[in-house]
């Protein structure tokens, strides 16, 4: 983004009466908004029209300033930080205004904050599946498949986390099995649970072939390493050893409208792998070139899982 077309003045044109009304209209203004936010609207305002302080604030709601000194002061900051870029162009009644469009990491920020309303939204996705019991897709059967006894590796992403202690636990109550973990272990130090960590890289398992009679993984790796840790899953395995793992934001369908829910699909499993939303049939593909006895199946609280045993 640049400022072509806008005249460049050295000095701005800005009046002592257009002052006053300014500030008198920041005064009227009640509701407080934070920084970033205030930003945000910003960036939006503009993103659409270039556009002066004057149309900047009637554009935005719910904002206020007590000082009567924060959207220029803001607008410079942001100017520093080349957010928003300006210059001085003829105003619609003759005198100069200074114009405001946005900067070369604009949309670095707004797609920062994109990510984060889509975090959001899955938080309350993942409460509506819970409290709304239900298949969205049609996939196989629960094949209750039986936790062998032996070495189990445990990985969750991005790390093992508060809601994956019981699941541990309860695998750790068997005399039978051993637990190895992969990738950060903090809030597993202080548990007494027992077990070993195997290093933390999924495409390179620090341990040797034909290891593990289970391996279970909570959440997806990067999809640009999925293909090489189903891989690298496989080699430490037994034969006849399981894989599961389970997704909670999954997607089989393929987009065909522009609905909100196919934006989120598209957008969230391509842009932001780390909230772990994955395409269905990426992970069945993978698994299908990997093994021969595999399958799918989904849980009431909207949970799919995905299992594989090694032949």
């Amino acid at each position: 983004m640049n400022v072509s077309g806008l005249r460049q003045i050295s000095v701005e044109r800005f009046s002592i009466k257009g002052l006053f009304r300014f500030l008198a209209m920041l005064s009227e203004v009640s509701v407080m908004s934070s920084r970033a936010e205030l930003m945000r609207k910003i960036l939006l305002t503009i993103d659409q029209h270039p556009s002066s302080i004057y149309d900047i604030l009637y554009s935005i709601t719910n904002f206020s300033d007590p000082k009567r000194t924060r959207l220029p002061k803001l607008l410079k900051s942001m100017e520093n930080d080349n957010l928003v870029v300006s210059a001085l162009q003829p105003g619609p009644l003759g005198p100069y205004r200074r114009i405001y469009k946005p900067g070369p990491e604009a949309d670095k920020f707004l797609i920062e904050n994109l990510r984060n309303a889509i975090e959001t939204i899955l938080h309350f996705y993942n409460a509506y599946r819970t409290t709304n019991p239900g298949e969205l897709y049609e996939l196989g059967k629960n094949p209750e498949l039986t936790t062998k006894d032996g070495k189990i590796l445990y990985a969750s992403y991005p790390q093992v986390k508060i809601n994956d202690l019981n699941e541990i636990r309860d695998l750790s109550s068997n005399r039978n099995v051993t637990i190895s973990i992969l990738g950060p272990d903090d809030i597993l130090i202080k548990t007494g649970i027992s077990y070993d960590v195997i290093g933390s890289n999924i495409m390179d398992i620090e341990s040797p072939s034909k290891t593990f009679s289970e391996v279970r993984l909570r959440g997806v790796p990067p999809r640009n390493q999925l293909p090489k840790a189903i891989e690298e899953c496989k080699r430490i395995m037994v034969r006849g050893g399981i894989l599961r793992m389970i997704v909670p934001f999954v997607f089989f369908d393929e987009p065909e409208n522009a609905t909100l829910g196919e934006f989120i699909q598209v957008t969230a499993a391509t842009q932001f792998p780390e909230l772990g939303v994955i395409e269905g049939s990426d992970i069945l593909h993978i698994i299908s070139r990997n093994f021969s006895k595999h399958g799918t199946y989904e849980t009431k609280l909207g949970e799919v899982h995905f299992w594989a045993i090694k032949s």
